[in-house]
């Protein structure tokens, strides 16, 4: 596992001293993610010294690693990690591999999670049972959020990870589209899963709303846009409301 961008702790103002931070894992780009000032809400200048290339995919893994460490979560028992968008021949995948991740406590389960979608992929193809695999392709292609109080509400066809999530005590569920803020450009998924069922997430989107507008990142306010809440449901509800959801694909 990547070394940690720095211990989390816990803020002691009000209320939010129940609240967490997280342990921040990136890929050699910590030096890099300390250069954005938060306290000012701008981006420095940053001397990436890489490929240009390299350049756009790294430059946004260092606006979400410090985005990240700017979060303060519900619980302990939470991991958030960013997929990101790479063409490989003639074909775009969807990947966490090399993407920051955080924790919230240091935890065999969420680190069991992490690893198991370290080995998955996504292509993201014209073909709708493709996408189905995975909330995150959903949330990449429509731009749109995707949430759940429990991960076992999803048919395990529309979940690859479903069963791993279960397994390791994983139940709420929320997939979220960044942008860049001045561009409609979607540049990932923040996948964030916690122990809980939450009967809401509006607390968490605020949180990465925010989080993500201090890097010139963006994504939707809570209840802002039309998402996806898959409940409880009979299979063939679910099934509808799936296609319905895919109507608007492009």
């Amino acid at each position: 596992m990547p070394n940690s961008v720095e211990p989390p702790g816990l803020a002691f103002s009000g209320e939010s001293r129940y609240l967490t931070s997280l342990h921040v894992f990136a890929k050699d780009l910590e030096l890099e993610a300390d250069k954005i000032d938060t306290n000012h809400q701008r981006i420095k200048d940053l001397e990436l010294g890489v490929d240009k290339i390299d350049s756009h995919d790294q430059n946004v893994r260092i606006k979400i690693i410090a985005a990240l460490k700017l979060l303060t979560l519900r619980e302990q028992h939470v991991l958030v990690q960013f997929w990101s968008p790479h063409v490989i021949g003639n074909q775009q995948l969807l990947t966490t591999i090399d993407q920051p991740f955080g924790l919230g406590v240091m935890d065999e389960r969420l680190s069991t999670y992490r690893q198991d979608s370290k080995r998955s992929y996504f292509v993201m193809s014209k073909d709708k049972e493709e996408e189905y695999r995975s909330p995150t392709t959903r949330a990449f292609r429509q731009g749109l959020p995707e949430w759940t109080p429990d991960v076992a509400n999803y048919l395990p066809k529309h979940f690859q990870q479903q069963e791993c999530a279960i397994r390791c005590n994983l139940h709420g569920y929320l997939a979220l589209p960044v942008f860049y803020s001045n561009l409609g450009l979607c540049v990932g998924v923040l996948e964030l899963l916690t122990s809980s069922k939450h009967m809401s997430y509006s607390y968490e989107v605020q949180q990465l709303h925010n989080a993500l507008e201090t890097v010139e990142l963006r994504t939707q306010q809570a209840f802002d846009c039309p998402i996806l809440n898959v409940s409880k449901v009979p299979n063939e509800r679910r099934q509808r409301d799936f296609d319905k959801y895919s109507e608007n694909d492009v």
